[in-house]
């Protein structure tokens, strides 16, 4: 017996640093916890003691008298405060300076604050019997500021009434929970692609290891995609409006061509238009064709998607203009199908798209004689997420340039290819053996035969978005944007870089 506990002793205090790393007062007993088990104890508890350190340095910045940049600044240190001793926040009352509409005060409280306000009936009895955590905690944060001054806490009440959340369940907390910009884009892509949301968000947290590790759940998500769903139903009224123009447009000019594709509610859902001067343009300078589809300004999130050229000065021309509720592979392949048809089915030698996997296949089925590029610009925005450490050696970023843009032919770029995966030893880098994959796509060494007018990104698409957004904004309609569309491409016979 005594030989067994000194062989679990010597276990335990070979794991990882030892039973002292978690705390100079804790004694585990072996016997009682058991060896397999030892490791995520000590584990749970250096846990315990970096969140408690943690928190240590946030109340540090919410004592009284602390400064803090702004409103939003005091809100996100009070969510990450929460975060790190388990509970969740919200937004309390605010006051203003007398007779303006200027911020003097702002609270943040527990979101335990307060207590169930049960609705009754006229015989007093419960309507419902909904669950609540509510219990009348007092923990708040108050910012104040003096007129024209600094903002600084007020007051910062840190006990709660009420238990905090385990460590491991923190990630559920509602105002830890956030969707960021690059994770919307990679849900909503996946779902146009035909993959489940849940499906999407096992893949998501497989990526991030870990739920813990996602800042979402899949709540979120579904909510997101119903907000978007909800913001791309076009109005009765507007969509009428619409029509009657197209209609009223195509009585006076013989060639103007518009198309519009309903759901199964007969509402608006994806529509194309072009005019006389856009298919003479395509005519002459439609070897090179640009879609972007990242710009969204009207009041329904309706995706805006100019069909964009070059001429022979260098000049953006507008070969047509569409707008789509959603970006799923069906929706492109309509819109496809729509601008060859107004385009007497002349297909484009080169096509510039940003990374978009619906897109992608809708343009293998519609163009299938085309030859498609990805928008160089977007993955070099979209790779440094995906380097970590990698993005401050030079020298690994010498070879990836090189492998975008240097190598003279296929055979140089296999050579660069294979020494920065060899050298950096990353043959098991999941999103750059998707993007070999697509080298076909993207390299220049695999398109030096193709023309493409020395283009290798989606910004000519994106700067006639530019100019597009000046004449519009998120509340305008699409019978309006489309009227200052009109306008704007009367006024210009091109859109100048």
């Amino acid at each position: 017996m005594e030989t067994s506990s000194n062989q679990s002793l010597a276990v335990a205090k070979g794991i990882g640093g030892a039973c002292s790393a978690a705390s100079d007062n804790t004694l585990y007993n072996v016997e009682e916890v058991g060896v397999s088990n030892l490791e995520s104890v000590i584990h749970r508890d250096v846990e315990v003691l970096s969140t408690n350190s943690i928190v240590d340095q946030l109340e540090s910045k919410l004592f009284v008298g602390e400064v803090v940049k702004s409103v939003e600044d005091a809100y996100i240190l009070y969510c990450n405060y929460g975060h790190a001793k388990g509970f969740s926040v919200k937004k309390g009352d605010q006051r203003y300076f007398p007779g303006t509409n200027e911020l003097q005060a702002k609270e943040f409280e527990c979101s335990c604050e307060g207590s169930k306000d049960e609705k009754r009936s006229n015989a007093q009895i419960p309507v419902y019997l909904k669950p609540t955590s509510r219990s009348k905690c007092k923990a708040k944060l108050r910012i104040t500021r003096q007129r024209g001054g600094e903002w600084t806490v007020g007051r910062f009440v840190m006990e709660h009434n009420h238990e905090m959340l385990a460590v491991d369940q923190r990630h559920l907390l509602r105002s830890s929970r956030n969707i960021s910009y690059a994770q919307k884009s990679i849900l909503e892509s996946m779902v146009n692609s035909g993959i489940t949301v849940s499906n999407a968000v096992s893949y998501m947290i497989n990526e991030a290891q870990g739920p813990q590790n996602l800042s979402f759940i899949r709540k979120d998500a579904y909510d997101h995609l119903g907000r978007i769903k909800k913001q791309t139903k076009v109005e009765n009224g507007d969509a009428s409006a619409l029509l009657h123009h197209f209609i009223n447009k195509s009585n006076k000019e013989s060639n103007f061509y518009w198309n519009v594709q309903l759901d199964d509610d007969n509402r608006v859902m994806n529509f194309f238009l072009r005019d006389s001067r856009c298919e003479v343009d395509y005519e002459f300078f439609g070897d090179i064709l640009s879609v972007d589809t990242t710009y969204r300004t009207n009041r329904y999130n309706l995706i805006c998607a100019p069909f964009v050229g070059i001429n022979q000065h260098r000049q953006n021309v507008l070969f047509g203009l569409a707008f789509m509720s959603d970006e799923t592979e069906s929706s492109f392949e309509w819109l496809f199908k729509t601008f060859l048809d107004s385009m007497n089915g002349k297909q484009p030698e080169t096509i510039f798209t940003d990374q978009c996997q619906a897109m992608m296949n809708a343009i293998e089925t519609i163009f299938p004689h085309s030859h498609h590029r990805l928008c160089q610009w977007h993955i070099n925005q979209n790779a440094p997420s995906h380097f970590g450490s990698l993005n401050g050696d030079s020298s690994f970023k010498r070879l990836w340039n090189k492998c975008m843009t240097h190598c003279e032919s296929e055979e140089e770029f296999e050579s660069t290819w294979s020494t920065m995966i060899d050298k950096y030893d990353l043959s098991g880098h999941k999103w750059l053996n998707g993007m070999y994959t697509l080298r076909y796509k993207w390299a220049t060494a695999f398109s030096n035969h193709k023309f493409s007018a020395g283009l290798l990104a989606t910004s000519r698409s994106e700067v006639t978005n530019a100019v597009l957004k000046r004449s519009s904004n998120s509340a305008i309609s699409l019978y309006d944007f489309v009227v200052n569309y009109e306008k704007i491409h009367c006024r210009n016979s091109a859109i100048s870089l």
